[in-house]
């Protein structure tokens, strides 16, 4: 595959986070602020967590539907030796249908944490090259893109060759990336070519002050300009130091020495964080500063500036191969996960700083992403085709609508020929077990054409064999209707009924109708809710010209 037939988001930027490190806790309760938080910082990738069996499936969704690529991680512990197996095929399949390409099937497995029993086999390369080639094939034959593990920082290791050696560059070919870790580690992003690491350059007081301090440098400036005169290295080149965020011109150099040309490179982890130096928190490279919260902000600004094509690194704008950055990490303790060691480097959401450093509960780099206008595409790269899935219906376009109703069989049937005064529906919401507060209903507001809701509106609630008629309330009900459902999903269409004088002349359609509701979820159509979940709809008066009747004075017109 060419570098332009990738799938991309529109409009794509390269701009993305890291989120959730938790397989299952991923701001599901209150997602309305996570969507506006990616919307308002124009976040085009995520990186997202998975279980290998499809547990990521409803935030993939919302991503999606965000017009935001998500990329799949599949996690277990100690996932070395292992493969993805039927389980992991099957959920490959399901993000598929919801337009997902991009997966990994392991991570940093140079590490001995990430193998059973916490020891790394001698072979263990080799073991991880013929376990990708085979969890490779499976998503590839399911249309996806496998990416080739990322390994930990500054780990040069070539399993592209093996790869080849195996006799399967189709593969690399054909579909895969690769995942990158290039963590900064407070370096700048010019390093191993900045000028602290070729010859030395001493540091001033002014510059340690701006910098933090005793907070940042834990030294003074003597001991800090000692370090860098014994640290200079003229000789300095990427492809031997990629403990820094160059790390993807390494990485590509082993790639085309291997294969011959480039394939895509995400950054999956990576980016700035919070008192991170030379790969560990309060690290031991004396030469750089522990990035305070606002440093740590500004640098990660300058590397999502290069992504998009408007700033340049040794006088070079990013590769076209360097598709995307999902920098460490959107948030832990707000999403609910205890994760000490991840608070600690100061997710772009958290309360870690805030008495220290005069924070509000988020690093100066969402509002300073936020402030960035406009978010332009990146211009070095060539923009890839968005997914076919990710199309939606034009009626949707015009309405709040719950994506996930494409995944529960649910659709919308608009009034035909509505030549005059009709009702339509202005917003369709679903509601799962942890979001309901009303569960086992479908709720029904009508409101005039000015958006005042109305009491005493009839409203259908079409099953097999029968149609049922409830009304809209009072003020005191808050003005909605409701109906108790038991059926499963496919089992209600539901639309405004209006009352005998409001009847026009001759037949029309009169009223919008969703069709399709019922108890069920999104990844289970037929699963029993037994009223866990609910839906929210909103109809609206709109006024239309009237066709003109043959007869003017038929009771049933009236003039506007």
């Amino acid at each position: 595959m060419e570098l332009n037939e990738f799938k991309r988001p529109p409009n794509d930027n390269g701009c993305g986070v890291h989120w959730s490190l938790s397989v299952y806790e991923w701001g599901k309760t209150n997602w309305d602020f996570w969507a506006e938080q990616l919307k308002a910082m124009k976040i085009k990738w995520v990186k997202i967590m998975d279980d290998g069996g499809g547990s990521g499936l409803r935030l993939a969704r919302r991503l999606v539907d965000m017009e935001i690529m998500p990329v799949v991680r599949f996690y277990w512990p100690h996932q070395n030796p292992g493969r993805i197996g039927s389980r992991g095929g099957d959920a490959v399949k399901k993000y598929r249908e919801a337009g997902v390409y991009y997966f990994e099937v392991n991570n940093e497995p140079d590490l001995s944490l990430e193998w059973e029993g916490g020891v790394r086999p001698d072979n263990w390369l080799d073991q991880v090259v013929d376990n990708y080639i085979a969890d490779a094939d499976v998503i590839l034959n399911l249309g996806g893109y496998p990416a080739v593990p990322a390994f930990g920082v500054g780990t040069n290791r070539d399993p592209f060759m093996g790869i080849v050696d195996r006799g399967r560059q189709d593969i690399l070919d054909g579909g895969a990336w690769a995942a990158l870790h290039n963590y900064c580690l407070g370096r700048p992003l010019a390093y191993p070519n900045d000028a602290v690491n070729l010859t030395g350059q001493p540091l001033t007081e002014e510059e340690w002050e701006a910098a933090g301090g005793i907070w940042a440098w834990e030294m003074g400036v003597d001991a800090v300009n000692a370090a860098r005169r014994a640290g200079a290295d003229p000789e300095a080149s990427i492809l031997t130091d990629s403990t820094c965020f160059r790390a993807f011109e390494q990485l590509n150099d082993t790639i085309v020495n291997a294969i011959g040309h480039s394939i895509p490179i995400l950054t999956t982890e990576g980016g700035y964080n919070v008192g991170q130096r030379a790969g560990t928190t309060y690290g031991d490279d004396a030469r750089y500063p522990k990035p305070t919260p606002q440093r740590c902000s500004e640098l990660n600004l300058a590397m999502y500036r290069f992504m998009q094509g408007e700033a340049t690194i040794l006088g070079q704008r990013v590769p076209e191969y360097y598709f995307a950055v999902m920098s460490w990490l959107i948030a832990a303790q707000i999403m609910g996960i205890g994760a000490p060691p991840a608070e600690n480097q100061g997710p772009w959401f958290s309360h870690k700083y805030d008495a220290e450093w005069g924070l509000n509960g988020e690093m100066p780099l969402v509002q300073m992403l936020k402030d960035e206008k406009p978010a332009r595409p990146l211009k070095a790269r060539a923009n890839g085709p968005a997914p076919a899935e990710w199309d939606k219906p034009n009626y949707q376009l015009e309405r709040t609508w719950d994506h996930r109703f494409r995944y529960m069989g649910i659709g919308f049937e608009p009034a035909e020929d509505a030549t005059a005064d009709y009702w339509k529906l202005v917003s369709a919401q679903w509601q799962d077990r942890d979001e309901t507060t009303a569960p086992g209903y479908i709720w029904v507001t009508v409101e005039d054409v000015d958006g005042s809701p109305i009491e005493g509106i009839t409203v259908a609630v079409e099953r097999p064999g029968a149609v049922d008629l409830v009304q809209t309330k009072g003020a005191v009900d808050g003005f909605l209707a409701n109906y108790r459902m038991y059926g499963q999903l496919g089992t209600y269409r539901v639309r405004v009924e209006p009352a005998e004088s409001d009847m026009r002349y001759g037949t029309m359609e009169y009223s919008d109708q969703i069709v399709g509701l019922g108890m069920g979820t999104e990844d289970n159509r037929e699963e029993r809710t037994d009223g866990e979940t609910s839906f929210v709809l909103k109809f609206r008066l709109v006024h239309r010209a009237p066709a003109i009747p043959r007869d003017r004075r038929d009771p049933y017109w009236r003039g506007r």
